[in-house]
């Protein structure tokens, strides 16, 4: 089981060690209009201080600076933090495990995790240990939002009656084939940069996450909106979570 973890903890990492990664996340610059809008909602004004982990190429660092935040940006791969340096020379970018943060307690006022980059944790209890650092580095009333894949919605996402919807339904599941850690709600996906084993839970299990470090949940939201939770888990492929860590 040991092995196991290993491997696919090494293979998650090294998708993102890639040519191919590096193009992916150069092709946007900034927060995503959702990102944006949970932003402007529930974080305090700037120019309080940020932690973006799992920043990759730097959008989301670039984002909160943009909005004038105090930010500081992580990432535990090498070749995308010299491609955040090199589009963004003025920001402050370390190398980090989002498990071990190098951070006193309560050192920053709010944190992102920002595209599902929480789900490459493997297994479930670095998940929750990456929850556990965010909630000890911010301050008390301190807000973290991030973003988790949904498989019921990946499964769903395309609609109940478009046959796009359960034709793409049907090669996600056929990509578990083999998958030895489908029941822990690690799904295998496959793209251009590779294959990856990612957490994809319902939201109800990550909202029992975070509220066993702590947090209180505020909102569990996707792209439509006011949808309701029901409606979040059916529907949505990613989900985005806010949670603040009481006062």
């Amino acid at each position: 089981m040991k092995r196991e973890n290993t491997q696919i903890a090494r293979g998650n990492a090294a998708y993102y060690e890639t040519d191919w990664a590096v193009s992916e996340y150069n092709r946007e610059d900034g927060l995503r209009p959702l990102e944006l809008k949970l932003v402007e909602q529930f974080f305090p004004p700037p120019p309080c201080s940020v932690l973006d982990v799992a920043c990759g190429a730097g959008r989301t660092t670039m984002g909160f600076a943009r909005k004038q935040y105090r930010v500081v940006g992580i990432d535990i791969s090498d070749l995308l933090l010299r491609e955040a340096l090199r589009r963004y020379p003025s920001l402050i970018f370390h190398r980090m495990d989002a498990t071990k943060l190098a951070y006193r307690d309560q050192s920053f006022d709010a944190a992102m995790f920002s595209y599902n980059g929480i789900d490459c944790i493997y297994p479930v209890s670095g998940r929750v240990e990456a929850m556990r650092e965010v909630f000890r580095v911010i301050r008390p009333g301190g807000i973290f939002v991030f973003s988790s894949h949904n498989l019921i919605g990946s499964i769903f996402s395309g609609g109940y009656v478009y046959l796009a919807g359960y034709w793409n339904a049907a090669k996600l599941l056929s990509q578990q084939i083999g998958n030895p850690v489908a029941r822990k709600w690690y799904i295998r996906y496959e793209d251009q940069g590779g294959a990856q084993f990612l957490y994809s839970a319902p939201p109800e299990y990550t909202v029992r996450q975070l509220g066993s470090v702590g947090f209180s949940v505020l909102a569990v939201c996707g792209n439509c909106e006011n949808a309701s939770r029901h409606k979040v888990t059916l529907r949505e492929q990613h989900v985005h979570f806010v949670a603040q860590k009481p006062k």
